[in-house]
């Protein structure tokens, strides 16, 4: 799916999205927004999306936990229902189709169900992302200066529920302290910049400390 994540989710890990606690670790971790079912599904729908191999999976890293967070303390209450509304819908696609919960179904229905969440993004997506490069580069600066939060961002341009999805899996993952320094090359005192090197020679993307 690449690494392509929105603008509203890098104003989140702009906007800090701190925790007294790692929900990765913490034994006693409680959802901040999720219900039962809704976690079990996230937990189950993001590790579909990026499954252990040879690399840590989704679990691993507990992606479902990262995106409970950060839909809550960044999230605008808006963003939050279309979110909870978008694995409702999920859930009622599988059961429609399958007669079965999405972790009940076999890997190639829960492909299929996600391909048509991903239909509807891609119809819907064009059609509220039509920013213009002054737009673009004023919600950059507003970010930079008062580490917003992209409200008014998230109020304008309302991403589609699969959209959302990978976004907040991938970053979730990527930016996790396992995959920082077991997956990508870890560097953790940066030191000379080479701007031209061959892509062989670079390998796995940098994860810099």
């Amino acid at each position: 799916m690449g690494y392509g994540v929105s603008a509203t989710a890098i104003a989140g890990m702009l906007n800090g999205c701190k925790s007294d606690i790692d929900v990765s670790t913490a034994t006693e971790w409680q959802p901040a927004l999720f219900d039962t079912e809704e976690l079990n599904l996230m937990e189950v729908v993001t590790e579909h999306i990026l499954p252990a191999t040879d690399t840590p999976g989704a679990n691993d890293v507990f992606v479902h936990r990262f995106i409970d967070k950060l839909l809550k303390e960044v999230h605008t209450a808006e963003t939050q229902e279309r979110f909870k509304k978008g694995l409702a819908d999920l859930m009622a696609d599988c059961q429609t189709n399958y007669k079965k919960t999405f972790a009940e179904c076999s890997e190639q229905e829960r492909n299929e169900s996600l391909l048509r969440f991903k239909k509807q993004a891609d119809e819907q997506w064009p059609e509220v992302t039509k920013v213009n490069d002054a737009e673009e580069k004023e919600f950059w600066r507003a970010a930079a200066e008062d580490k917003s939060i992209g409200r008014n961002y998230q109020g304008t341009y309302r991403q589609p529920f699969f959209t959302m999805l990978k976004n907040m899996t991938l970053m979730g993952y990527f930016t996790s302290e396992k995959i920082g320094e077991e997956v990508l090359n870890y560097d953790p005192i940066p030191g000379k910049y080479d701007p031209c090197i061959d892509l062989p020679e670079n390998g796995r993307r940098w994860s810099l400390g």
